[in-house]
């Protein structure tokens, strides 16, 4: 893995993709956690960071190290999935569980054939000022459901669903089911993946239905004017400097 290019032209960015070329390897895992480290150590802090890959992770030791990293720079994580060498419980593939949980991030398992698709999907997902609203594992085949508050800053907010066949139904303030005539956008709809999008959002108590046929993660971003930053101290402190960024014991 690497050089790492680091680069705010596009058009370098595309270059450095289209001269990217097949070579070695035979067997299914890659070294993809130690790739994620790298993106991790050049990125800004709060970045968005998608792993397009079709094979699990050889180099699941440095999964320790990738977890702190994260939770330092308090970034996300998101696997776009068009293989997996055949074996969720193997830890290559459970690391990739881990760092997508710890992160806030999520899995996708899609077809090579509708990888264009979630494109879609990022183009909202980096846009700025988003805060995190809702996020959600769970290991078995249920109905979900959650209930949130959207308050007056939140200018538009979305929710992912990865897992099998998933349907989402989301409920306003006044009791009533959006649907696409009420303002619901869907910005993917395939076998493994839903995602939905309301913009300009009624203040108030929301509801979320989820229904899928398995193991599935939910997640929730917004757009909103409002932030919340935070650190942990031993001491009273007004200085975020003199903060860690994981709890501290005693």
């Amino acid at each position: 893995i690497g050089p790492v290019t680091v680069t705010t032209n596009p058009d370098i960015f595309q270059l450095q993709l289209k001269e990217l070329y097949v070579q070695g390897g035979g067997d299914c895992p890659e070294m993809s956690v130690g790739a994620i480290k790298q993106a991790l150590d050049v990125s800004l802090p709060s970045s968005s960071i998608y792993v397009f890959t079709d094979a699990r992770a050889k180099d699941h030791y440095l999964l320790e190290d990738v977890l702190k990293l994260i939770q330092r720079k308090e970034s996300q994580v998101v696997f776009v999935m068009t293989g997996d060498c055949g074996n969720h419980s193997h830890p290559g593939y459970q690391s990739y569980e881990k760092i997508a949980s710890t992160s806030s991030g999520q899995i996708f398992h899609l077809k090579k054939s509708d990888v264009n698709e979630v494109l879609n999907f990022v183009r909202v997902s980096l846009q700025a000022r988003k805060v995190n609203l809702l996020a959600i594992d769970r290991s078995l085949s249920q109905v979900t459901e959650v209930d949130f508050d959207v308050d007056s800053t939140l200018r538009e907010f979305t929710v992912s669903v990865s897992g099998d066949t998933p349907e989402i139904t989301l409920v306003d303030p006044s009791g009533r089911d959006v649907g696409l005539s009420e303002g619901l956008n869907n910005l993917l709809n395939l076998k493994n993946v839903s995602i939905v999008n309301i913009k300009d959002p009624f203040p108030g108590p929301w509801k979320l239905w989820v229904r899928t046929k398995g193991p599935h993660t939910i997640r929730s971003t917004g757009l909103s004017t409002l932030d919340f930053i935070h650190g942990f101290s031993r001491q009273p402190t007004a200085k975020l400097k003199e903060t860690y960024h994981r709890p501290l014991k005693g």
